[in-house]
């Protein structure tokens, strides 16, 4: 599948605030004069859309924006058009409605109908059926043929793209059909006629068999004026016009209700040349940390909160540029780039880059040119004139499935050596939490795009709601997963092609699955109870983690170690193992993190919305290694009848070899369709099994989610070798368990205290 291009070149993102469900007025923030989201037009009486684009983007009109056009990015497709306020108010995390129309509506047109039909004499429109782009019509399907010296070309397969130029009065949006000479380019403005101001559209045709362009209702039809070559028709109950071959200019107007049709409104015109839309930069300062004695300490960096924008700062995603400077997105839709990134970050430079994107949780930068993954899609954002600015929005692969649902978010983003981009995308979750709307092919998949943006595939399923996801050296994928339907607790999975997650209805698959592939590690509530992404140490400026796994946690704003161990789980290979949490607390809920390669060091961002320990809406933090001596653990491994423990230095013999010094404990959760799950004894005979709930769901009631059935382990005794690094638990009764806790209290061998945990999963006893 081929990329469509977006260009806008025009001011300010819509922002959106948080809060409750979503009530008929415009956000807090300044609105900003273009949304990608999913959008709807004419509200009803109960304040919800009549129609959506499942993919869309509203444009502001005129001057002072009173009037506003929506589109169709999947569908080439007018979803209608309105005056007054722009769209409604979505909270932070989209609980409630998606963004609608405010105001009067001009007109509106079918959710599943095309807005463009190949050949003046189309017979009907394309159509679409349950979700994703057309796929019934071969005519509207060309390839992708990259030009001699040139970067893309952006014609595209399986259904229409859409490219827009300059989404406001002077605005241009470009559609791609089918042959090297295809396309229709579209130019939204608002004019004075008849003394009533009219939405117009001034549409650009270079077609060999001309081109049929849907209007509007029919019964809308005395208020639609269009003037240029060719002639207006019906097909059913929509009105059309048929546009000859050749290059062709057609102007459409739509008069408010009440109107009459409009006549003699002005001609449109070229589109102005745009200068900077954001000259303005914003200085803030660092605030090095001044902890000492720790191997890692937090260093703050602050975010351009007061901007002349009223951008607001809930940090989604980043990484660096060639040169080391950072580009971070926000969940709000701004990608902003940040330099001064030096060691006493005495002066931070941001600029703000790109605006109006549909929920930012992934960022990559490929060879110098940053892409970023939202829930219509994954694109390209370039600065085409070097001027600091996107000015081309470019959809590099638009094939992932959105459906209305609030929660389907797609994660992170992370590239392999070969070049291909892999993100995860949510299931449907229910308002509420529980249980799954109408689910959509790509609903909790783990998806991939190659490098060209032509294909997306699915790699492996079944995930609930997974926060991010890493990628070694080797190419090795990891998810985490957060507790819920099917969901027992949070999960780190160390991810194989093909593997299923843990929730059936998200399979994918001809009949739900009764088994899953178990995880790396479950954490407890009180260890991780949102999981963000992991990230891989690329160097040992980094201190003694060098090409290990860090894992992220959004709900406790931590940082974990990973300690795995690969072991035989019925006849087949299967990771295990646990976490060890690092002596840092992050500013907001972390999610995405990237090593700098400049520096070595850590650089983690976050923010405040699902339920969290953060005390900011966002962050941008260095982790820093100081060179002080790293004393937790490094690695696990468990044995019959034993666990072993390696230290980052040596311990004290003789507190590290007393039994007193350990405790351990086992116990088990349930796998099932209700909401999370008790911690339950590993050997009980007979495991609890969920009431059913009040929606005719299982659910565990409030006194089985009290229990805490853990099961001590005794450590006999306890021996350390000969270089003081590793200790060897004797514990004779050590059996698999979905949930072991390993704390320690002891003293490192130059005397300094040393107490933690150790939380992990045992699938098999190594031999």
């Amino acid at each position: 599948m081929r990329p469509y291009v977006v260009a806008l070149l025009c001011s300010a993102v819509l922002a959106f605030g948080q809060g409750k469900k979503a009530p008929a007025k415009e956000p807090a923030e300044a609105p900003g004069r273009w949304l990608f989201a999913t959008v709807g037009v004419a509200r009803k009486s109960d304040g919800t859309a009549e129609h959506t684009a499942l993919k869309g983007l509203a444009l502001r009109l005129g001057e002072e924006g009173r009037h506003a056009i929506a589109y169709d990015t999947e569908l080439a497709r007018v979803v209608g058009g309105w005056s007054g306020k722009f769209v409604s108010e979505m909270n932070l995390m989209s609980r409630g409605e998606y963004p609608s129309s405010l105001g009067a509506t001009y007109f509106s047109t079918d959710d599943d109908w095309a807005g463009l039909a190949v050949g003046e004499n189309a017979a009907a429109l394309g159509r679409r059926t349950g979700y994703g782009p057309l796929r019934d019509q071969e005519l509207l399907r060309t390839s992708f043929q990259p030009k001699e010296g040139s970067a893309r070309t952006f014609a595209a397969g399986g259904s229409y793209r859409l490219a827009c130029f300059q989404p406001l009065g002077d605005g241009v949006l470009t559609f791609e059909v089918p042959g090297a000479a295809d396309r229709v380019t579209e130019t939204p403005r608002v004019v004075d006629s008849n003394e009533a101001q009219v939405i117009v559209r001034g549409i650009q045709t270079e077609t060999a068999t001309g081109v049929t362009i849907l209007l509007g209702r029919a019964v809308d039809a005395p208020r639609i004026g269009v003037r240029g070559p060719g002639r207006r028709d019906r097909l059913g109950a929509w009105e059309v016009y048929r546009v000859p071959a050749g290059k062709q200019y057609v102007e459409v107007a739509y008069a408010p209700v009440g109107a009459a049709r409009p006549e003699g409104w002005p001609d449109a015109g070229a589109p102005a040349a745009p200068g900077r839309r954001w000259p303005q930069t914003i200085e803030t300062t660092g605030e090095l940390s001044t902890k000492v004695g720790e191997p890692y300490v937090v260093d703050r960096i602050k975010l351009p909160e007061a901007n002349p924008w009223k951008a607001p700062l809930y940090t989604s995603a980043l990484d660096f540029l060639p040169d080391g400077r950072a580009v971070v997105a926000t969940f709000h839709g701004d990608v902003f780039v940040a330099s001064g990134l030096d060691e006493t970050l005495a002066k931070v430079t941001w600029r703000r880059f790109a605006a109006g994107l549909y929920h930012p949780l992934g960022l990559k930068v490929v060879d110098g040119e940053v892409h970023v993954t939202c829930r219509d899609g994954l694109w390209k954002l370039r600065d085409t004139d070097a001027d600091g600015e996107c000015d081309r929005y470019e959809v590099f692969n638009a094939d992932v499935q959105v459906t209305k649902n609030f929660h389907e978010y797609v994660f992170d983003l992370q590239t392999d050596a070969a070049g291909n981009f892999y993100f995860i995308k949510a299931g449907p979750v229910r308002k509420g939490g529980r249980g799954f709307d109408d689910v959509c092919d790509h609903h909790g998949a783990l998806l991939k795009v190659t490098p060209d943006g032509r294909t997306l595939s699915v790699v492996a399923t079944g995930f609930r709601a997974p926060n991010g996801l890493g990628l070694g050296p080797t190419g090795q994928l990891t998810t985490g997963d957060n507790e819920g339907t099917w969901t027992p607790v949070c999960r780190l999975n160390w991810v194989k092609e093909g593997g299923f997650y843990g929730v059936p209805p998200l399979a994918h698959r001809a009949a739900e699955p009764t088994d899953y592939d178990r995880p790396l590690c479950w954490f407890p509530k009180e260890v991780d109870n949102s999981s963000g992404g992991q990230v891989w140490v690329t160097s040992d400026r980094f201190g003694p983690w060098k090409d290990r796994l860090l894992h992220l946690s959004y709900g406790t704003c931590s940082l974990f170690g990973v300690l795995p161990q690969e072991v035989s789980f019925r006849g087949q290979p299967q990771m295990q193992g646990g976490v060890t949490r690092f002596n840092v607390t992050f500013d907001s809920g972390a999610m995405r993190a990237r090593f700098r390669p400049q520096d070595g060091q850590l650089y983690v961002v976050g923010l405040r919305g699902w339920q969290t320990t953060a005390t900011r809406n966002g962050c941008l933090q260095r982790v820093r290694y100081t060179g002080a001596a790293y004393r937790a653990p490094l690695q696990l491994a468990v044995h019959p009848g034993q666990v072993v423990l390696t230290f980052g230095a040596p311990v004290d013999r003789k507190t590290a070899e007393d039994p007193a010094s350990w405790n351990a404990e086992l116990w088990n959760y349930l796998w099932s369709a209700a909401y999370g799950s008790p911690d339950v004894s590993t050997l009980a005979p007979a495991r609890a099994a969920a009431e059913v709930g009040k929606d005719g769901k299982p659910e565990f009631s409030k006194e089985q989610m009290a229990e805490r059935k853990h099961d001590p382990l005794v450590i006999r005794s306890a021996k350390v070798s000969a270089d003081g690094l590793t200790v060897t638990l004797d514990a004779p009764e050590l059996r698999p368990a979905m949930q072991m806790q390993l704390k320690y209290d002891l003293k490192s061998a130059d005397g300094q205290e040393l107490r933690g945990q150790v939380v992990n999963t045992i699938h098999a006893l190594a031999k």
